[in-house]
């Protein structure tokens, strides 16, 4: 809440700017007309104020007032207070009680009265104005809110919206908001989990705004175990209240005991005492210093590791329990992709009250037949599980919008079936009507921002003038850009993309290896798409047949790919060029084509590179078999694709020129609370995987130890059994 010095502020700061922008002779007047009681309210109040200044900011020659006599526009909102009720259960869908969230859903209408453009806001609550703002500026005025550090603004020369239009925006889950995977070295995890990292908390307050902006109201971090137990619990407090002060309900999420990745532990698994119980109280009574809305739970050891559900169901039960009856929270139970080999596949909470979220992977949807994801067909599975518990607890769906490890931004590559798969997911989950959509990030560099901004608009349903507006994958693609001819070639990638990484399988090949797919059976656990057999047998015990049949299409396919997909990009870089030298697009929008077009143009050489590196392993049996020199064969194939990673290694710094974040923190060799001694796009800095490969096939070594990235010991995290 917001005392009556503080309100003044608000509105002399308002007054102030007017005369400010009146000596500029400003074009535009913009009234905003607020009651002081609207302003008493934080969401509401922090949203105006943030309304107001990104359009003097967009236009400086344009003034902000409030509730003035007089002024070319009007803007109303309504004189509503906070709703504290929490929301009714549907009378089938939902029989159960959800977390409490007021509706956001607005509508506006405007008309010229008086010779005044006059908008009138209607909503039922603080978060709907603060909704119906963000939303007249992103959806109408032209904002374009599609990265935490920036956004294109309009400009306003003029008022650029008809005098009569009604425009209207309802959420289309309950909650909708981000997961930010911070076991993983990416943008935000040591300033989540480290008070006296460089503006920490600002970098953190920066995000948040950036979800409010664009509707969200969830927000959730998977804690690591070496946060410092006496200091983080300040910082936790401080960014739980700021993101509830803009409306969002602020979760954290731990596990039981999984040892990998130094992810934080509720128990101490080989140290039984005290009690499991009392060690459950103890971390909880530690973690609700700061008033967290919800709590996710990981029940596993760790990824194909044994889940603890049926070891320790009563001290799972005990968790679930004392989350909801003594912190009045809410418990989200995690599922996991990999099925155990006997029992249910996915594996649920103990306590009816306890929530589920419904986990899915990578650039594939829920329902679509062909997803070889950790070892599976298809992840169907979780669309019966979340059409089951649908009917009788609180389900969000959990998918990813980049997987990194080896598949994504780490090799690098744009894989724009993201966008694909989500939008289809959006679809299917909002028909179902499951209460929540909480999207599983990590990272936003070589153009993943596009996918995090387009899930956060997609989570609404928005109508201009009664009538729906439709979306596609690449629609909100096609507001940085009304050019036809972009949209065209994007849409054209993404066929490509469609047709020959996932229909063909390609990313089988275009990922890398994840470190335990090289290991000896039975430890060779399967995660991301991967090759169905391992490159030791093909290049020592396959027959000259087998070889054939397992590489010769693959490598044909990657060819063929790499030589659409380059003639996709060219046209697309000319194109951009073409706009920009006619001004028709501006700097960052230039910069951001850009950007999507280097990330095109890198998949592109990563095939041809793929295909040579396979094509040598061919010919490294050819030469084993004539007993030849490796100069015959292999290695002009190999130096070919020394010049191909040559060709992308340039891409990668000029790619690095325009991260959003330093480079040192997220493309170089750091210390990290992670498990990780880097930050995430660091494999892509120097191309690792890539020269890896040519490597492996140079030394004849495809073990895990050869060329090793990864810290094992601290990724498995062995010690976490009996070290707290």
């Amino acid at each position: 809440m917001f005392d009556k010095s503080q309100r003044l502020f608000f509105l002399t700061s308002l007054i102030s700017a007017y005369f400010t922008c009146v000596t500029q002779a400003s074009a535009l007047d913009i009234s905003i007309d607020v009651s002081e009681r609207l302003c008493s309210n934080p969401v509401a109040y922090l949203a105006i104020v943030d309304a107001a200044e990104l359009i003097r900011h967009s236009s400086p020659q344009t003034s902000v007032k409030h509730n003035a006599r007089s002024s070319h526009v009007r803007i109303v909102l309504p004189d509503v207070t906070a709703n504290r009720e929490r929301c009714a259960p549907g009378p089938s869908v939902r029989p159960y009680f959800c977390t409490a969230v007021p509706d956001a859903s607005y509508r506006w209408q405007s008309q010229r009265v008086k010779g005044t453009i006059t908008l009138v806001l209607k909503a039922g609550t603080p978060e709907g104005v603060a909704a119906g703002l963000y939303g007249l500026l992103q959806e109408k005025l032209g904002f374009r809110f599609y990265h935490p550090k920036e956004n294109i603004p309009p400009s306003l020369d003029g008022w650029p919206l008809p005098d009569q239009f009604t425009f209207e925006g309802s959420p289309r889950f309950e909650k909708r908001g981000f997961h930010l995977h911070t076991l993983h070295p990416t943008e935000l995890t040591e300033q989540l989990h480290d008070p006296s990292y460089p503006n920490a908390f600002e970098e953190v307050k920066t995000y948040v705004d950036w979800l409010a902006r664009n509707g969200q109201n969830t927000f959730q971090f998977f804690l690591l175990r070496g946060v410092d137990r006496e200091k983080w619990p300040a910082h936790a407090r401080r960014i739980v209240s700021y993101a509830q002060s803009r409306g969002l309900r602020c979760g954290i999420q731990i596990s039981l005991s999984m040892i990998q990745q130094q992810a934080f532990q509720a128990i101490t698994l080989l140290r039984p005492y005290p009690s499991y119980q009392q060690q459950v109280d103890d971390t909880l009574a530690w973690l609700f210093q700061a008033p967290w809305d919800y709590v996710s739970l990981d029940v596993t050891l760790g990824e194909h590791l044994p889940f603890l559900d049926k070891l320790l169901p009563d001290v799972q039960m005990h968790i679930e329990q004392q989350v909801e009856k003594r912190y009045g929270a809410r418990l989200m139970y995690a599922t996991h992709v990999i099925c155990p080999k006997d029992g249910e596949k996915v594996r649920r909470p103990k306590l009816p009250n306890s929530g589920i979220m419904i986990h899915t992977v990578m650039c594939y949807s829920a329902s679509e037949a062909n997803a070889p994801v950790y070892g599976n067909k298809n992840q169907r599975f979780m669309l019966d599980a979340a059409i089951a518990e649908n009917k009788r607890r609180e389900t969000w769906y959990w998918p990813e919008s980049s997987y990194w490890v080896g598949f994504d931004s780490s090799v690098p590559l744009l894989l724009l079936p993201y966008l694909d798969a989500r939008w289809n997911d959006i679809e299917t989950m909002a028909k179902l009507g499951v209460s929540g959509h909480l999207t599983f990030s990590s990272g936003w560099e070589w153009g993943y921002w596009l996918v995090d901004w387009s899930i956060a608009r997609w989570s609404w349903q928005l109508k201009d003038n009664g009538k729906n507006r439709l979306t596609t994958p690449l629609s909100r693609l096609a507001e940085l850009c009304k050019d036809r001819e972009i949209q065209r070639l994007m849409a054209q990638a993404l066929r490509l993309q469609n047709r020959y990484l996932k229909d063909k399988e390609l990313l089988r090949y275009m990922s890398a290896l994840a470190p335990f797919s090289e290991l000896p059976h039975p430890f060779d656990k399967p995660f991301q798409p991967e090759p169905k057999f391992h490159y030791d047998w093909l290049l020592n015990e396959a027959s000259p047949v087998e070889a054939t049949l397992v590489l010769g299409l693959p490598v044909k396919d990657l060819e063929k790919y790499a030589l659409l997909m380059n003639d996709v990009v060219e046209r697309l870089e000319g194109r951009i060029e073409q706009l920009h030298r006619g001004e028709e697009i501006g700097e960052l929008q230039f910069r951001l084509l850009s950007e999507l077009e280097r990330g095109l143009r890198v998949t592109s050489l990563r095939a041809t590179h793929r295909a040579l590196t396979l094509k040598a392993l061919l010919a490294k049996r050819e030469e084993h078999t004539a007993n030849l020199n490796h100069n015959n064969f292999s290695e002009p194939l190999l130096a070919s694709a020394l010049l191909v990673r040559k060709k992308a290694q340039a891409i990668v710094q000029r790619q690095e020129d325009i991260y959003r974040y330093p480079v040192d923190q997220v493309a170089r060799q750091r210390t990290s609370m992670t498990a990780y001694p880097f930050g995430y796009l660091y494999p892509a800095s120097n191309l690792y995987f890539w020269e890896r490969e040519e490597e492996q096939v140079r030394h004849e070594r495809f073990d895990a130890l050869f060329m090793n990235l990864w810290d094992v010991q601290r990724t498995l995290g062995l010690e976490s059994l009996f070290l707290r």
